[in-house]
């Protein structure tokens, strides 16, 4: 066929993608909080027993496992459960909620886990959970990003509150030492303990890479604590070749004493570990040391061990493993085998003593829906290596997956190179996409086909790999498990799964309206300086492209505070606001506001650190609005209050 004539690829994808709007309901598409499965996230290890705990993030439960990681028991849990702490006796158990104020508390009776009542943080949401041998509790508030400390048996006793940073979402307590992670702000703070367990009111010890840290253990030692951590490479994100460089998936060790000293840097992309989210040191003493880790968008699990004294600026020795990708948490249990959560397959997996894998599917109820085969594909080819199977780490050259750069699909907190002059731009969040077209600041993808199709392009850019490949699925054996029974995967059904995977990678409900139906009085009244002062961009529509969506202002307060928070808050279509460069000679498209809290820093260049500082550099100009300008009537302090407090239901 000549091929002037040959059909356009984008005819199918979009005949589809059509077909799919026409029967949405844009009001009322389910969040992503309970839609994409049970997504076990994190197990532990019951200590003095064979048994594991784990957590359903979309189930909202606490499960117990027994040593095969078959559910025995499951418990209520706090709404979208993250974080998990064991007591050293293993007869207390905590459990967090991302979008839940209370952090529940269970205890073993009789050979028997039961809950024991809850405690209130005071928080929108608690990301996770850590318990010091001296029985303080310590919880992270993501939103706010800050660590709470507290005794749980004295809930009247005060709190001391540090604020650690944007996006914390990990953190562990050693015997000396507290350690959290700031996703977005690429750091580690490593705080010394009191004799009570209080953080030392000292400035921490600050590990900061240039990329996320997504990953870490921490082991003491006689000559200080040692921290193994999983993250993108320590290197600025570079687009000027035409693909995404330098953000290979490496493994770090420090030893941290008065100050933080890098002992060793591996690339674990290399062995196919891509995204580690999963993390062990084994052992350390100084002169040797022993990590094992696993990535989310990788199949491989990796052994590294530093044996020869004196050698950490050596490589270490690398044993590598085949192992399903998306591993979430990984512990070791009684026996010695390794016990894996495994967020996209939605199961668990047991590794034996010789790293022999079994994958557990998580106990499926009789009314739990299941999910179609396509969206699950989708989901794989955004977390894991799918997408471009042939990319390879050599120089700039990356092995990558969309997470490196969209962690659970929001953002990373990086202001990267374009590759285009001295424009940069921050990352957006990818999910939401279905009803906020077109997409990306400068590109302005009509349509998910192309969004699609494009994806496929650029993520094997740089590899001269043909982007309409076919998978043969017998070289993904772990395919089977999202119940793919093919024996290929062509072009366009690998598309079509990415399409339909955007289609209900809908956000989670804003834990800031959780449990509320009406604004407060500030809220209503920055909803009021909202409207007249910002709506005309970010408009409320349901889709972003259609002006027949746009949601009258009296039905604001409802949509705000229903579970789906449905209304966009962009408009298609370039703007120029006074935020430079502009990515386009025509500006930037207008972004969704849904989420605030999750997205740092702000504006396409990245230049505000917070949303406070947004709205401080706010002027009106000859009545028109304008992010950033020299001239103009700024916010009065009054409306900058009022409007903060509504963009934080968003």
């Amino acid at each position: 066929m000549d091929a002037a004539a040959a059909p356009d690829p984008l005819t199918a994808l979009r005949e589809f993608e059509g077909a799919r709007r026409k029967t949405a309901d844009f009001e009322r598409i389910p969040s992503s909080e309970g839609s994409l499965g049970p997504d076990p996230i994190r197990i532990v290890a019951l200590p003095r027993s064979d048994r594991a705990l784990g957590l359903l993030r979309g189930r909202a439960a606490l499960v117990v496992l027994d040593a095969s990681l078959h559910e025995v028991k499951r418990l209520p849990a706090p709404r979208s459960p993250t974080g998990l702490a064991v007591s050293a006796s293993g007869d207390v158990v905590y459990v967090s909620g991302e979008l839940s104020s209370r952090i529940a508390r269970y205890r073993v009776v009789q050979g028997d886990l039961v809950p024991a009542g809850e405690i209130e943080i005071g928080a929108h949401g608690i990301r996770d959970v850590a318990l010091g041998p001296e029985g303080l509790l310590y919880a992270l508030d993501e939103h706010d990003g800050r660590l709470i400390s507290f005794r749980p048996e004295l809930p009247q006793a005060p709190r001391r509150e540090t604020f650690v940073g944007h996006g914390p979402f990990r953190l562990l307590r050693t015997a000396k030492h507290l350690v959290v992670d700031a996703l977005l702000d690429h750091t580690l703070c490593i705080f010394r303990v009191d004799s009570e367990g209080f953080p030392d009111a000292a400035e921490p010890v600050k590990i900061r890479h240039d990329g996320p840290i997504w990953s870490f253990d921490a082991r003491e030692s006689t000559d200080g604590l040692y921290v193994a951590a999983g993250g993108a490479e320590d290197h600025v994100l570079d687009r000027t070749g035409g693909f995404f460089g330098w953000i290979d998936s490496f493994v770090f060790l420090y030893r941290v004493t008065g100050e933080a000293t890098r002992l060793a840097s591996v690339n674990v992309s290399r062995a196919g570990v891509i995204t580690p989210k999963a993390i062990s040191l084994d052992a350390v003493d100084g002169k040797s040391a022993v990590v094992t880790v696993t990535g989310y968008g990788g199949d491989h699990l990796a052994r590294l061990s530093w044996r020869d004294e004196g050698a950490f600026g050596d490589a270490p020795a690398i044993e590598t493993f085949l192992l399903p990708p998306g591993t979430g948490a990984m512990t070791i249990l009684a026996g010695g085998a390794r016990a894996m959560a495994n967020p996209l397959l939605d199961a668990w997996v047991l590794a034996d003593h010789e790293l022999a894998t079994t994958i557990v599917p998580v106990e499926m109820k009789p009314w739990e829906p299941s999910r179609a085969v396509n969206t699950r594909v989708g989901e794989a080819l955004f977390f894991t290596s799918l997408m471009a199977p042939k990319n390879r780490s050599e120089g700039s050259l990356s092995r990558f997956t969309c997470e490196t750069c969209h962690f659970e699909g929001y953002v990373d907190g990086r202001t990267h190179h374009t590759g285009r002059g001295d424009v940069h731009a921050t990352t957006k969040p990818l999910l939401g996409l279905f009803n906020n077209r077109p997409h990306f600041s400068r590109a302005l993808d009509p349509d998910l086909a192309s969004v699609s199709q494009n994806e496929f392009r650029v993520a094997g850019a740089g590899t001269e790999s043909d982007p309409a490949f076919t998978v043969a699925t017998r070289e993904f054996p772990w395919l089977r498990a999202l119940g793919v029974d093919a024996q290929t995967l062509s072009p366009e059904e690998l598309r079509t799964s990415l399409m339909a995977f955007f289609m209900v990678f809908s956000h989670r409900p804003n834990p800031a309206v959780i449990g509320r139906t009406h604004f407060s009085d500030d809220e209503r009244a920055g909803a009021e300086v909202f409207r007249d002062r910002c709506e005309s961009c970010h408009a409320a529509r349901l889709a972003s492209d259609d002006a027949a969506s746009k949601i009258p202002f009296a039905s604001w307060e409802h949509l705000v505070f229903a579970p789906e928070g449905a209304i966009v808050w962009g408009r298609a279509g370039y703007e120029k606001t006074g935020v430079v460069p502009y990515v386009h000679e025509d500006g930037a498209r207008v972004p969704s506001l849904r989420r605030l809290y999750k997205k740092h820093p702000y504006f396409t260049n990245g230049s505000a650190p917070e949303l406070a500082a947004v709205l401080e550099q706010a002027r009106v100009v000859g009545g028109a609005f304008f992010h950033v300008a020299k001239e103009g009537a700024p916010l009065s302090a009054r409306d900058r209050t009022a409007l903060l407090a509504f963009l934080d239901l968003l």
